[in-house]
């Protein structure tokens, strides 16, 4: 699947900063977009931030409450971002079931862009169908941690249903368990960003959101890397997907 942007498109991602216990909570706000003139970035810290005591700024970006602007991707980004030029670009692509060709931004939107030195990651919020659905990606995670997820992932395929349940008894993952819609086997958590959006979505809707696979990696791929799921629902009428207090930037990106 090739996805290369238009001139004049925006893109927006969020940044989230895993804390010493293991959650994840969204800090940040990127705003990508390419035009005449070329790409244009913008990027601000979200209100969560303030009630993190352990999170310290982002390298380059010391300034919670600033916007901040450049023709060039900030660095600390940048960094997480495989050139198209690399030979290894390709083989990263397909990991994620996107092209050689694909827009290298879109292949850091769907990898995530984690890296072992820092805890800091990107994802894509919702975007909405023609036909008013809400549709996003996310790789699965928890598979090495979860007793018998190797084994359960190794046997699916492209298509393959999934369901969301709650385990009260879990502490780190009450309300996201990922199970195999055929034989109940779990294989993993939904992200902890996106734990909320899926709830919502079962409120409102009254039914739960459809997962399906999207893309399994082999045994060679990390862990995290070795699922991606596709999450599909109606998208309510004036549903604002991220809209909580948390997720309200600091700075005006406008």
């Amino acid at each position: 699947m090739t996805d290369q942007p238009d001139d004049g498109q925006e893109r927006s991602l969020f940044v989230s900063w895993r804390d010493p216990v293991g959650s994840n909570h969204p800090i940040g706000r990127l705003l990508r977009r390419l035009g005449p003139d070329g790409e244009a970035y913008r990027f601000s810290y979200l209100k969560a931030v303030e009630q993190l005591e352990e999170f310290e700024p982002l390298p380059g970006l010391p300034d919670l409450h600033r916007r901040y602007e450049s023709s060039r991707l900030f660095p600390v980004f940048a960094n997480r971002l495989m050139p198209r030029s690399r030979p290894d670009f390709g083989l990263l692509a397909s990991r994620v079931d996107l092209d050689r060709d694909a827009d290298p931004f879109e292949v850091l939107a769907r990898t995530g862009g984690r890296r072992v030195t820092d805890r800091i990651e990107v994802f894509a919020p919702p975007e909405r169908t023609p036909a008013g659905e809400s549709t996003l990606l996310f790789l699965a995670r928890g598979i090495r941690d979860v007793p018998g997820a190797v084994e359960a992932v190794a046997r699916l395929a492209a298509g393959d249903r999934l369901v969301v349940a709650d385990q009260p008894d879990n502490e780190s993952s009450a309300r996201a368990i990922l199970r195999r819609a055929t034989d109940a086997s779990q294989i993993g958590w939904v992200p902890d960003y996106l734990v909320e959006h899926v709830h919502e979505l079962r409120q409102l809707n009254g039914e739960d959101p459809v997962i399906t696979v999207e893309h399994v990696n082999d045994a060679t791929v990390a862990a995290h890397m070795r699922l991606l799921c596709r999450l599909r629902a109606p998208w309510p009428d004036g549903y604002k997907p991220f809209a909580d207090e948390a997720f309200q930037p600091l700075a005006d990106l406008a």
